[in-house]
């Protein structure tokens, strides 16, 4: 019973993990984290092993069970490496450019060419993560053949604030319209596809270095910045308290002793 319960979590586990490193990320980027995560693990060897080597006693984890050297290094690397990925993700979620550039250097065989942009139409999402995005109509030649292909939530828009009007939904929206219409008017956008199967594609709307609204880190940044805020602001007051309580001197209690009583007794 007890090895089909730890079966179980490591399935469990095993699942979280897949849909976070391949869910809406490519698998690319997992690779390069691991690449990186190993190469920060062999620079800061010594300082990790000293971390993990250091304190009195032995070390438990939350299941009781006694944490080795070895595991101990196990989990220092699978925590950079989680880190790693984290910063890979968010980096390449707020440059399209980048982004781009990746592809084209990944796919070397694939053609890159202007489709012929039929229509798009934006929109706004209302489930609890709220982004306004936008949907593209093209159609591009490939093998003496047209294509007419359709790609929804081409971009993503998302708020630094919280949506709380109708009005502001409608702003969200107008924004990504308008910027999705100079792309296409400046001709910004670029469409690879594989010469050998044309099914297979990858578009692009815009050039930017730096564009975070795109990223879902612009969704989570209030929510970040209010919580370190929220800290920041309880820091100071205990520090001025504790610099308020270390300035006010200490009271001296003295102790009297009736000696005039005792003697006339």
């Amino acid at each position: 019973m007890k090895s089909i319960g730890k079966f179980l979590q490591w399935s469990v586990a095993a699942a979280l993990i897949f849909v976070i490193v391949f869910w809406g990320n490519s698998y690319r980027y997992f690779i390069y984290a691991l690449v990186c995560s190993s190469l920060f693990y062999l620079l800061l060897q010594k300082l990790i092993l000293s971390k993990v080597a250091s304190g009195d006693g032995v070390r438990f984890d939350v299941n009781g069970k006694r944490i080795t050297m070895q595991r101990g290094k196990c989990i220092a690397f699978v925590v950079l490496l989680a880190a790693v990925y984290v910063l890979t993700i968010s980096i390449f979620s707020v440059s399209p450019s980048l982004e781009r550039k990746e592809f084209a250097l990944t796919h070397p065989s694939w053609v890159a060419t202007k489709p012929f942009i039929i229509n798009f139409e934006t929109k706004i999402h209302r489930g609890k993560t709220k982004y306004a995005y936008v949907d593209i109509e093209y159609r591009f030649a490939a093998n003496g053949q047209l294509y007419s292909r359709k790609l929804d939530k081409a971009e993503k828009h998302y708020a630094f604030l919280p949506i709380m009007s109708q009005r502001r939904f409608e702003g969200m929206r107008v924004e990504l319209f308008d910027r999705t219409n100079r792309k296409i008017a400046d001709k910004e956008y670029v469409l690879f596809y594989n010469p050998q199967n044309p099914e297979r594609r990858m578009f692009f709307v815009a050039d930017d270095s730096f564009y975070l609204q795109r990223s879902w880190l612009y969704d989570i940044l209030f929510v970040y910045s209010l919580l370190f805020l929220i800290i920041i602001i309880i820091t100071l007051l205990f520090r001025k308290d504790y610099n308020m309580r270390k300035k006010k001197p200490n009271s001296t209690i003295h102790y009297y002793r009736r000696t005039d009583y005792y003697g006339n007794r």
